[in-house]
């Protein structure tokens, strides 16, 4: 299932930020029997050369962690701070706050990725504007977004709409459901 590129591609699961509207760590929420950073990792280890939790400063580290490196909080720390770790990969995200991500979304969007343009992504689930956290970047991204990051500005989802990005239909929009909430998992449950 590997993606046969010229240059590897690499797994990171997005941690959710504080999950303050979650109150409580969406990391361990159970959506597949087990916690869902387990599950969004294990995912991840079929289609990547290597696997690593993006975090905060002040989580727990291992090996298979790449923390924070920049002053501010965000999704778009974790992409910088893996560029920061490996520039020469391309980066396949994936947010655990998605619970319907499973193996054929991974699949159709490595299967249309588009290695000339900055990143591959679905577009949101009304359609009109990219989806920044289910994404493949690109080795190229990096600089582009570390000078995006200096002009100021922070949202991965800006990036992309002004960037050349490789935008995609997704096959199931459920998959891009984001659970952040207490009433956000009880929709989730009664969809499943």
């Amino acid at each position: 299932m590997k993606p046969n590129k010229a240059k590897p591609l690499y797994g990171l699961v997005l941690g959710g930020g504080l999950s303050s509207r979650m109150g409580k760590d969406k990391g361990h929420l159970n959506y597949h029997g087990q916690p869902q950073r387990d599950y969004v990792f294990k995912l991840l280890e079929k289609f990547c050369d290597r696997v690593y939790y993006s975090a905060n400063a002040q989580a727990i580290s291992d090996n298979n962690t790449i923390k924070d490196a920049y002053p501010f909080q965000g999704p778009l720390n974790g992409i910088l701070s893996a560029f920061k770790f490996q520039s020469d990969v391309a980066w396949l995200t994936v947010p655990i706050d998605m619970p319907f991500v499973d193996e054929s979304i991974i699949q159709f969007l490595i299967d249309h990725r588009d290695v000339s343009r900055v990143a591959t992504c679905f577009y949101d689930a009304e359609g009109k504007l990219p989806d920044p956290l289910l994404t493949v970047w690109e080795p190229h991204s990096a600089n582009l977004l570390k000078a995006f990051y200096e002009e100021g500005k922070i949202s991965p989802r800006e990036f992309l709409r002004t960037s050349n990005t490789q935008l995609l239909h997704t096959p199931d929009k459920r998959a891009l459901k984001n659970v952040n909430t207490p009433n956000d998992l009880d929709e989730f449950l009664k969809m499943k």
